[in-house]
């Protein structure tokens, strides 16, 4: 009997004699890098003794003025389209916003709408706002809008009469990973990206976009992003999106930084919550954001995320049978591999583990209806480009072993 494969916390790395493919960890050497650089930051920060005073003291609710003007001009550098300090609001991770968001501006029993699949973890935080998840079908271009407005039609309806404040603007919530998508590593096309818009403002709904992957784009350019197209020159606006950005696929993860880059209306209503956050970390961030330090490093990060996903998907590619799908991610760190729908992701997986301690998700964790058993998520961010190819030869024979049990 097959040993049940664990799924390794947040707080952990993997064990020496496992190879965990779960994991959504920046590499090992550019965590190092990013460590040096926040080690110069820090000493350089306390020799300036007053600033150093003023970092100790409660600071701003929406973040440090200075890191907030430092934060956007390293934001517009790496999204090549503009951010505004004033739009900024600083968190501590992608997870806080969320929940923040979730907590402040809805009511318990409103309804959040997620894709199907989606980001694993963000189920227990949407439960943990009390709010009604419903999940969305998707396909390969995302999230499908005439299948959104179906929902919307049927779940916001019934609070279609409760008056909009200005503490909650929204009569419901859309979550979505927009860009290089976690689990399946797609982006949301253009058009779909308008048609999202849309319906957000015909039925008034906040969208929040986990934007955590956009640094990691292996195009020229990075894909616009949805906030871009929520456009304040459009007669119908209203502040429909807000972008929801972390620091944890940078630099190391226990520092806990992020940011929502968000519409006036959204930070009006979050305003005085009483949340303030490390101002010591802000200045130091701050001071390795002006020292360009990091752009470097993700310019470094970003070249070896790409090298050691072509190197994994090579492998797999040559590997694989014609049966089983998937597809060249443009970014992120996921590859989705779609296996024939009457094989069991979960019985390769067991045999993967218990002959070579490999692990890796399947894809109904990412579902809330279930879905998606025959799909597997394997991350190639943090394991060196050998330890990927020889991992990959392995999951394949795996496959190739349940594909002909099942024929």
């Amino acid at each position: 009997m097959a040993t049940v494969p664990r799924i390794v916390p947040m707080n952990e790395m993997p064990k020496p004699d496992e190879i965990e493919m779960s994991i959504g960890y920046p590499c090992v050497s550019m965590l190092e890098k990013s460590s040096r650089v926040l080690q110069k930051a820090a000493t350089d920060c306390a020799s300036k003794s007053q600033s150093w005073i003023e970092l100790m003291q409660y600071g701003p609710e929406n973040g440090d003025e200075m890191f907030r003007k430092m934060l956007a001009e390293f934001l517009t550098r790496q999204y090549q389209s503009d951010v505004l300090a004033d739009e900024l609001y600083v968190t501590t991770g992608a997870s806080f916003g969320v929940t923040m968001l979730g907590v402040t501006l809805f009511a318990a029993g409103d309804v959040v709408f997620v894709e199907d699949p989606s980001y694993f973890l963000v189920f227990k935080m949407l439960e943990m706002c009390k709010l009604n998840i419903t999940s969305v079908p998707t396909d390969e271009q995302g999230i499908i809008p005439a299948a959104l407005e179906e929902a919307v039609t049927v779940h916001v309806a019934k609070n279609a009469s409760r008056p909009l404040t200005e503490d909650r603007p929204y009569r419901g919530l859309v979550y979505l990973i927009p860009t290089f998508h976690n689990p399946t590593g797609r982006c949301l096309a253009d058009e779909r990206c308008k048609q999202i818009i849309d319906v957000a403002r015909k039925h008034k709904l906040l969208i929040i976009c986990d934007d955590v992957y956009n640094f990691y784009y292996f195009t020229e350019k990075p894909p616009k992003r949805l906030y871009s197209y929520d456009t304040r020159t459009d007669p119908d606006y209203m502040g429909s999106v807000v972008s929801n950005g972390s620091f944890s696929k940078v630099f190391p993860l226990r520092a806990r930084l992020g940011w929502l880059e968000a519409p006036s209306q959204v930070l009006k209503a979050i305003a005085n919550t009483g949340c303030r956050f490390n101002h010591v970390v802000l200045g130091i961030l701050g001071t390795a954001l002006q020292s360009g330090g990091f752009d470097e490093i993700i310019s470094e990060g970003r070249l070896a995320v790409k090298s050691q996903m072509e190197a994994m998907l090579e492998t797999f590619s040559a590997e694989l049978p014609k049966e089983v799908h998937i597809a060249k991610p443009l970014g992120g760190f996921f590859l989705w591999i779609c296996l024939p729908e009457y094989m069991s992701a979960q019985a390769v997986l067991d045999e993967c583990y218990k002959k070579n301690k490999i692990n890796f998700q399947v894809g109904d964790c990412s579902s809330l209806d279930g879905n998606f058993k025959n799909c597997c998520r394997i991350s190639y961010s943090f394991y060196e480009a050998d330890v990927l190819k020889s991992t990959a030869k392995k999951i394949s024979a795996a496959i190739r072993n349940h594909l002909q049990c099942t024929e």
